[in-house]
């Protein structure tokens, strides 16, 4: 029961973390900055005052996730404005879900039958089956965007999310503590060269503080995620992490208004098949 909880817990941060945002401002930079300055803190807290066994590839895989993490989280926080959380959330996750299982149940042979491997690509193909449903609408897309650019720009920085879960999973013996600061110090890297890169948004660094108390909560739910991993293995720890879509995707419709009556019913009929193929791959 214990290894279930530390497995929600991601999911209940992540999903209120675009509420956050919302409220805090700033550009999506300045967010991925703040968000990992605060991971990062984390991090080193936690690292000074466990002071675990770290060696070369503790520190190589766990960095090179952390990067993979800032260009997925940045295609998240350019697609919220762009997109919207409640159309965001639910690519994202599918996306997310579809890649990690099949990296976690193939590479890492989590998947050990038959009926593990049919069970997974029925579940996957549910999940997908819902992201059509809910998001892939090419005539909203044109009318609000003139251009499927942000949903292609996504897709694409959604790869990022694989690298972040299956690259710890090359140092299976390492603890979550040796892992977390090298991994926060990859992902506040990428997000300072991204920030640099963008002369503009240098300059109005005026919400990095509120953004990084963001990053504060985010940090304790990466020491959840990889002790989840360690627990439940990649596959059920991602899934378990993701049903922090339901949270944002209510917060996406319900508080921010994001979608107008007529077109719930075709985001929850796609959050519910999401849920459901996650299921299906967990149980």
């Amino acid at each position: 029961m214990d290894r279930i909880l530390i497995g929600f817990f991601p999911a209940l941060i992540w999903g209120i973390m675009p509420l956050l945002l919302h409220f805090f401002k700033g550009s999506a930079f300045t967010q991925l900055l703040g968000t990992t300055l605060g991971t990062v803190i984390i991090g080193s807290i936690l690292f000074l005052y466990k002071q675990p066994q770290i060696t070369l590839k503790i520190i190589f895989w766990s960095f090179l996730s952390g990067i993979c993490w800032s260009i997925g989280q940045l295609g998240q926080y350019i697609g919220y404005r762009q997109i919207g959380i409640s159309k965001v959330i639910p690519i994202s996750t599918g996306l997310q879900i579809s890649g990690n299982s099949l990296i976690g149940g193939f590479l890492f042979q989590e998947w050990q039958t038959v009926d593990d491997i049919l069970k997974g690509v029925l579940g996957i193909c549910i999940i997908l089956l819902g992201v059509a449903l809910g998001n892939l609408n090419l005539k909203t897309w044109k009318s609000r965007n003139k251009t499927i650019f942000p949903y292609l720009f996504l897709i694409l920085t959604t790869i990022g999310y694989w690298g972040y879960s299956a690259f710890p999973k090359m140092i299976p013996q390492a603890s979550a503590n040796a892992e977390l600061f090298p991994q926060a110090a990859g992902m506040f890297i990428i997000a300072l060269i991204f920030l640099v890169s963008r002369k503009k948004d240098v300059k109005k660094m005026d919400r990095l503080f509120l953004n990084t108390l963001g990053g504060l909560l985010f940090g304790g739910a990466a020491i959840a995620y990889l002790l989840s991993m360690k627990a439940n293995g990649i596959v059920n720890a991602f899934l378990l992490s993701q049903f922090s879509v339901v949270i944002a995707t209510l917060i996406g419709i319900l508080l921010l208004k994001e979608s107008k009556a007529k077109e719930m019913t075709k985001v929850f009929g796609g959050l519910f098949l999401i849920i459901a193929g996650g299921i299906l791959v967990i149980v």
